[in-house]
């Protein structure tokens, strides 16, 4: 069977040397959403340091219970565990009957605290987890690791995860992931925060040109066709470097069994542009405010100018709401700062839908009243 994985072996092996070989022990990789970062972590580094000799690697995607992350954590250390070790459920008095632990949370509406009994449970399973490793190589992987900075639910949970982590001998790592700069930022570099100064943030590197060609090699591989890689490379581009959008390209033409890249991005395209589809729906879930900062920068206006600041007044917000707007505009992956701290719009096809549709800064000022 033919595996459509992009295997990057070579960062796989830098990250397993930053962390077992030059000490650093402790990283928290940022990288916007479809960028490729958990198929990374799943199918690159986690084979990667068994070929290495760690023993054994846990992970833990915080997003699968997004109400109750510590049980997230649980399942995972549990998981890790050999069978017999998996009986310390029992000893925290935790009825493990009424969990349900197959279904996943998509979004953290009714988040809860850690009850003590289950602070007891992750802490004793990772003690256990510590014990089975014996002094060998371990390594903690924890994604998404942004969602504990999203409600003061998780404050007690993230605080007894920390010291459960200074507890970690020398032979284990960390890997954090964070698809939010912001709630990262907020996790490792607010001085009251309980994961202050704990790892050293690093951007994940985005997928490249080498992605592209293996897609074009997997279409040939299936179909026979070779198809334009420089073409495909454009429209990579146009999506913001999203891989699920092309994936989901090369994937069609695979099931039409063509090598039309155009004909076949016009039909993503419009579930992308047209009435009802993903910018329309992406626009109307941002706030006023964060639509004024985001066609602002589609203008190549300041975002603090004068002019600027008095749109904001009349759209009845203040410069700190158009801070926090920012803030959101990056969590979703729609901006980002670059090296020169400035702001800039990273998913093309979405300034094309904009201006398609001919929306302006000034027209989301209230119509003035009749005379």
């Amino acid at each position: 069977m033919i595996d459509w994985h992009y295997p990057r072996p070579e960062l796989a092996q830098a990250h397993l040397a930053q962390l077992f070989d030059q000490g650093l022990s402790r990283l928290a990789f940022f990288g916007r959403r479809r960028i490729g970062k958990t198929e990374y972590l799943k199918r690159d580094l986690i084979p990667a340091a068994a070929e290495k000799g760690v023993v054994n690697t846990f992970y833990c995607s915080f997003w699968e219970n997004k109400d109750q992350p510590h049980l997230a954590l649980i399942r995972a250390l549990q998981d890790a565990l050999p069978e017999h070790q998996a009986k310390v459920k029992a000893k925290a008095g935790l009825n493990f009957g009424v969990v349900d632990f197959s279904a996943e949370v998509e979004r953290a509406d009714r988040p809860r605290p850690a009850l003590p009994n289950e602070l007891t449970l992750a802490t004793t399973s990772f003690q256990q987890w510590v014990k089975y490793l014996d002094g060998r190589p371990g390594l903690i992987v924890l994604d998404e690791i942004q969602h504990l900075a999203t409600s003061s639910a998780f404050a007690t949970f993230a605080a007894s995860l920390r010291t459960m982590l200074d507890m970690a001998p020398p032979n284990i790592a960390v890997i954090f992931t964070g698809s939010s700069l912001a709630d990262l930022q907020r996790l490792f570099n607010d001085q009251k925060a309980p994961f202050f100064n704990f790892a050293t943030v690093v951007d994940f590197p985005l997928l490249d040109r080498p992605f592209v060609d293996h897609l074009a090699r997997i279409n040939q591989m299936i179909t026979g066709l070779e198809i334009k890689a420089d073409l495909l490379w454009d429209l990579f581009n146009r999506s913001g470097r999203n891989a699920q959008v092309i994936t989901g390209l090369v994937s069609q033409m695979v099931l039409r069994k063509s090598d039309d890249i155009v004909g076949t991005w016009e039909d993503i395209e419009i579930e992308l542009t047209g009435e009802g589809g993903w910018c329309e729906k992406a626009w109307s879930d941002l706030l006023l405010s964060d639509q004024a900062v985001y066609l602002l920068l589609l203008e190549g206006q300041d975002l603090f100018s004068e002019s600027s600041l008095a749109l904001y007044e009349r759209l009845g917000f203040s410069r700190g709401s158009a801070q926090q707007a920012i803030k959101r505009l990056i969590n979703r992956s729609l901006i980002a700062r670059n090296g020169h701290g400035r702001y800039e719009r990273i998913v093309p096809i979405l300034d094309e839908w904009m201006k398609l549709t001919g929306k302006t800064s000034q027209m989301l000022l209230p119509p003035p009243a009749a005379a």
